[in-house]
């Protein structure tokens, strides 16, 4: 039965999409995403230090004339992880407001660390998806969400946690862990993108998959597509009726799907870990910008902060 609804689900929004392909030709990508310039502007309040990284930005959100980031905040290798948060009036200066989500307590799901964060906002609530692990094993990650009334949080675990859980067959694809969650509102439904690999594969092994729900907090439902394209800490958003997706540390691919399942490539664009500027809408289809890991050298150590990203498409 679950199959079935899931096939209902993809053959529907394939009609939904039907006319935009038509007009552009069956899956061709846009033009734009074909050549890209980058910038990057150093953060201060974001800039690595020693003793711990800043990794896995979320994407930027706008609210009450301000942009917020979440992030990961590491120590000792995953030892101890929590999700920091930072604000800032114009996306260049910034402020580091510390944590905002940190694990969960003993013997629960999440209770060895939270990392990787993802934000919407929706009808004036915050919710905050985040991959959470236990018994200090990364192999253990599933996913979850928080819900909010402000930026700032407090944040409350969803009660249905975790809202995606790794198959529990060893045969498939996402049975290893999960991570990374992308969250994007499409044709009314809510559409959790996330990475996902087999016991004993690498992260150059790591594949995206999709799932569904007609609620951001769940039940979410897996795509019979799955998997969609190799990624690792990827990226994906909406862009020209469509979605985009770089493929972050796995290849410097950048792919695009009128429907949001079946990917194409549409260019090039090496990334590490980015999170974008995520807008009601499109918003301006040639200009993104967001946050970005960025490795610097302390004491003979890699160290990981935070810097600005600008992607600029097309000619």
């Amino acid at each position: 039965m679950r199959r079935s609804r899931l096939l209902v689900l993809v053959v529907a929004v394939a009609v939904v999409h039907s006319a935009s392909r038509a007009a552009r030709g069956a899956d061709q990508p846009p033009a734009d995403l074909a050549r890209v310039a980058v910038t990057s502007t150093p953060i201060t309040a974001f800039a690595p230090r020693a003793g711990f990284d800043r990794h896995d930005p979320s994407n930027v959100v706008l609210w009450e004339n301000r942009f917020w980031v979440y992030y990961t905040h590491n120590v000792d290798d995953h030892r101890h992880v929590t999700i920091h948060h930072g604000s800032s009036a114009d996306g260049l200066h910034w402020e580091d407001h510390g944590p905002a989500l940190e694990g969960g307590v003993a013997g629960t799901w999440d209770e060895s660390g939270v990392i990787a964060p993802y934000v919407v906002i929706h009808d004036g609530t915050f919710h905050l998806y985040y991959t959470g692990f236990r018994g200090s094993d990364l192999a253990t990650r599933d996913l979850g969400v928080a819900t909010a009334t402000s930026p700032a949080g407090p944040w409350t675990r969803h009660p249905g946690n975790p809202v995606l859980r790794r198959s529990p067959q060893a045969a498939d694809w996402d049975s290893g862990m999960l991570g990374d969650s992308n969250v994007l509102h499409r044709d009314g439904r809510w559409w959790l993108y996330y990475k996902s690999r087999r016991d004993g594969e690498t992260n150059l092994q790591t594949r995206i998959g999709v799932a569904a729900a007609a609620a951001p907090t769940g039940p979410f439902r897996r795509c019979v597509e799955n998997p969609l394209f190799p990624g690792h800490a990827f990226t994906a958003w909406p862009h020209a009726g469509g979605v985009a997706a770089v493929c972050g540390v796995v290849s410097p691919k950048l792919f695009w799907a009128a429907d949001g399942i079946r990917f194409g490539e549409a260019g090039t664009l090496a990334t590490e870990s980015t999170g974008l500027f995520t807008p009601d809408g499109d918003g301006d289809p040639r200009h993104r910008w967001g946050i970005e890991v960025e490795s610097g050298v302390i004491d003979g150590r890699r160290a990981r902060g935070l810097r600005r990203f600008d992607w600029r498409f097309g000619p």
